[in-house]
This record gives C-alpha cells, sequence and structure tokens, in this order.
C-alpha cells in the first residue's frame, strides 16, 4: 500500500492541486470502497467507438490525465487488495500492468492523441514481448486507431483552413475518417473532375498540447524508475518533443513527400502519395488516395512473398541511411501499404523523418564493417569504445551482453537464412531482463537522428520477426558493405 500512496502524492505534487493530498490513513479508509466496487471496473473494460471531440485546451486535457492515473491508482491498489484478501502475495508491478490499467490508459491515449499517443505507439510496436496475448490485442489498437473528432469539430478545421463553402469543390467527402494518425485523422474525398484525395487533417491547437503531453510523460516515465541513476533523460525528451513539433507542421511533410518521391524514381517496388499542394495547408495534408491493405501480422502472403518484403525493406533502410541521407523513422506498420495487384510497397507518413548526419552515416559504416567481422572481441570492444556500453558490468550485465552478441553471430553464421521467428535473440530480450538492460543503457547522449533511426530498426526487426520472415541478411549486408567500400 506504501507505493500506492507514494503514487498519488506523486501525481497531486505534479498538478499542483493544493486543496486535496491523499494521506496514509485516507488510503486504507478507501479500501473497503475498492473492493466494493472493483466488478463494477471490471464491466467497464468495452470498446467504445463513438466519435469523441478531441481534447485540445492544456486544462481539459490534465482532467482526462489526472483521471486516466487516478483510475491506474484505484485498480492497482484494488487488485493488491484482492490479492491478499484471497491469500495471495500482493504483487504491485503485475496489479498495475493488468487488462484493466492496459484498457484505461490505451482509450485514453486514443482520446487524447498527440504525443501521448505517439508514446503509446512506440510501445506497442510488439506489445507481446511484455504483455500476455489477450492485453498485446489491447495495445495493438494504438498502431492504427483512435477516437475520431465529430463532424463539427471537422468541419471548424476546414472552413478555418479552406474557407467556407469548400464542400461545392467535392463530388463526395467522407465525415468518418479511414484512418487515424497520432496528431490527426484521414479522410477520403473526390474532387469535381478531379482525384481521389486522401486528406489528413490535424487536431486542434496540437502544438500547444505536445509540451503539456511531454511534461506528463516525463512525469510517467520518472516514476516508473525504468532508467539508471544519471541517465540524461532530459536530453531525450527534448529531442522527442522536437520531433513531434515538426511532425505537426503539414507543410513540411508535404516537401518531405516529394523529396522521397524524387529519391524513389527508380525503384520498382516502392512509391509514395502525390501531394495536392492546392488543398494543403499547415493543418490540412491532401494527398492521392492509395488502395491497398496495412502492414500486419495477419497478412496473407504466401513465404516467398513476404521474405521478398523484408528484403526490400532491408535494401530501403540501408539506403536511407548510406545513399538518401534521410530516413522516415517511423516504424507503425499502418505507413506502409501493400498494393493488391502486383508487389507493390506505397511508404506513408513523413512526418518523423530526419536528415542523416555525415557523422551518423559513418557511425552505421563502421557498425556494419565490425559487425561482419563475427568477432564477438572486435564486436564488444566497438561498442565500449563508442560509449554504447558501460566500462565497468557486473557479471550478470557483462554475461547477458557476450550472449546476446554470441547469439547474434552463432545465428547469423550457421545459417544462409536468417530465421527470424526462432531467433533466441529475441527469447533475450524479455521483460524479466529488464534490470540488467537498464544498467547497459548508454550514458553517451546520442544523436538525433542515430536514435530516431534505431527506433525503426527496432521496429523493423519485430515486424520481421511477427511474420516469421527468413532472408539472408549477412549475404545482403556484406553486399552493400562491399559497395559502400567501392564508392
Amino acid at each position: 500500500m506504501r507505493k500506492v500512496f507514494l503514487f498519488f502524492d506523486d501525481l497531486f505534487q505534479k498538478f499542483e492541486f493544493a486543496t486535496f493530498r491523499p494521506t496514509f490513513d485516507s488510503i486504507n479508509r478507501f479500501i473497503i470502497v475498492l473492493v466494493a466496487t472493483k466488478r463494477t471496473m471490471d464491466s467497464s473494460t468495452q470498446k467504445s467507438t463513438i466519435p469523441k471531440r478531441m481534447p485540445s485546451f492544456l486544462f481539459e486535457r490534465n482532467l482526462k490525465t489526472t483521471n486516466l492515473l487516478v483510475r491506474i491508482g484505484l485498480q492497482t491498489s484494488g487488485d493488491m487488495i484482492s490479492d491478499i484478501f484471497r491469500g495471495k502475495a500482493a504483487d504491485f508491478n503485475k496489479s498495475l500492468l493488468s487488462k484493466k490499467n492496459i484498457f484505461s490508459t490505451v482509450e485514453t491515449l486514443k482520446q487524447l492523441r498527440g504525443a501521448a499517443m505517439k508514446f503509446g505507439q512506440l510501445v506497442s510496436i510488439d506489445s507481446q514481448i511484455i504483455f500476455t496475448p489477450e492485453i498485446s490485442k489491447i495495445v495493438g489498437q494504438l498502431r492504427s486507431s483512435g477516437y475520431s473528432m465529430p463532424p463539427n469539430q471537422i468541419k471548424k478545421i476546414l472552413d478555418k483552413n479552406w474557407g467556407k463553402g469548400w464542400l461545392k469543390n467535392f463530388e463526395s467527402f467522407q465525415v468518418h475518417p479511414f484512418a487515424a494518425a497520432s496528431i490527426g485523422q484521414v479522410h477520403r474525398a473526390k474532387l469535381k473532375n478531379g482525384p481521389e484525395l486522401a486528406i489528413k487533417i490535424q487536431f486542434p491547437n496540437i502544438r500547444e498540447t505536445i509540451k503539456n503531453d511531454m511534461r506528463t510523460l516525463r512525469f510517467l516515465f520518472n516514476r516508473s524508475s525504468l532508467l539508471p541513476k544519471g541517465f540524461n533523460a532530459d536530453y531525450y525528451f527534448e529531442i522527442c518533443e522536437e520531433m513531434l513539433l515538426a511532425e505537426s507542421e503539414y507543410i513540411v511533410e508535404a516537401e518531405n513527400i516529394k523529396k522521397y518521391s524524387n529519391f524513389l524514381k527508380d525503384y520498382e517496388y516502392l512509391k509514395v502519395p502525390t501531394v495536392v499542394s492546392e488543398y494543403s495547408t499547415d493543418q490540412i495534408l491532401s494527398m492521392s488516395y492509395e488502395d491497398g491493405s496495412e502492414f500486419s501480422f495477419e497478412n496473407s502472403l504466401s513465404k516467398s512473398d513476404r521474405n521478398r518484403l523484408v528484403e526490400v525493406l532491408i535494401q530501403l533502410l540501408l539506403d536511407e541511411i548510406f545513399v538518401f541521407q534521410f530516413v522516415q523513422t517511423d516504424p507503425n506498420l499502418a505507413n506502409f501499404l501493400l498494393k493488391s495487384e502486383g508487389f507493390e510497397i506505397v511508404l506513408l507518413d513523413f512526418g518523423s523523418c530526419t536528415n542523416v548526419t555525415s557523422e551518423t552515416k559513418n557511425l552505421y559504416a563502421d557498425l556494419l564493417d565490425v559487425g561482419l567481422t563475427l568477432d564477438s572481441k572486435t564486436i564488444k570492444n566497438f561498442l565500449f569504445q563508442k560509449g554504447f556500453l558501460p566500462n565497468e558490468m557486473d557479471m550478470a550485465t557483462n554475461n547477458l551482453i557476450n550472449q546476446l552478441i554470441d547469439t547474434a553471430i552463432d545465428e547469423l553464421a550457421r545459417n544462409d537464412n536468417f530465421d527470424f521467428a526462432n531467433s533466441k535473440i529475441f527469447e533475450l530480450i524479455e521483460l524479466e531482463q529488464l534490470k540488467e538492460f537498464q544498467k547497459i543503457i548508454p550514458q553517451t547522449l546520442l544523436g538525433a537522428d542515430f536514435v530516431f533511426i534505431q527506433r525503426k530498426i527496432l521496429g523493423f526487426l519485430l515486424f520481421f520477426k511477427s511474420i516469421e520472415a527468413k532472408v539472408p541478411i549477412l549475404k545482403i549486408l556484406k553486399k552493400y558493405s562491399g559497395i559502400i567500400q567501392n564508392k
């Protein structure tokens, strides 16, 4: 119970609600109410599909965040008390990650959207590593779904950006969005005597909410005690905030799409939408509508097509780093469409892009060269030199690092095709190992471009695992390394 009390105490300090602060005694008196109402809480986890107004004012968003934190506190303490009454040991972490708490968090993030939703999408890249299949299904909703703005809120935004009477230019305009984004939603429309469009509409006042959302996330992250002492979390929160602010500038995203389209001129299997500048503003992005199915774990592709898909994505990522020096860094699978006819991939969402500095490009070239030696001592020494590993590690952490490196080398060298689904590397990255991984979080401040590229690499690896891909990754990397060296 002491942990629950501290959670509430920190919560009320964060929001500076001086009129009420819980005491330990008041929480104890509250236990009876918790147990009596637990059944009601259990029955509340039903998915809502009704459009909800996007909360755009800071006070309104704070109230919703506070409500979420209070619910998590109540449900966590209720589960702990129930366990005690059943003669079980109370487990704070298990109760905190309960189905009810995950559902409450996902439902709130789906309505808040913004930075909060973006963070939730990151966690959900492969939630099955952390959560049970049942909870993973709930968390997975963050990848491509969420509450939509109601029609009157949509109309206000479009009137402001296009002027009143804009509807007369359209043959049709679907009020219900067909796709969701962390800071906006996408509608299908058709111009009179013109093409079919996908129109991305930004949520109101989104830039003003980002800093507040990041403040809330910083509070939650600091309370989780996931980071080692001395880790400069403020630096990474700042670069995340900068990326989110850049992502909210739809004019910049339109330019990113045009830039990327130029890169892909000679690529057979890849394309991007065409920007319709006449109907694009800093809050509205209009593009050609592209048909296709989202990448998912259930795509009905043959094994050979799945493997070919993975090889195309690996080649694209390498080109982004070494040729374009420009990377679309969001690994959300909803950002990729697979055309129903032929084998063509449509790339979507270019808000989260980064230019690759020469320093970062050279770092990846060095990582590639060192990794291809398949020598554990050489690889480990390089990681020490670049500050990716701490100079001092206890025996358990050192053994984990050795096991990860040796397992990767063995699996790459043993078979022509790397089997993502059965790789033991993913077995080593488990929740039980979290404390050991905390100890090796780099203290060196990594460049923003490197951080976001690593996010994409992680997302790709987990996706490749989920579709059970088998590709000759060592052969691909050796071939690419040769191309780099000959330039």
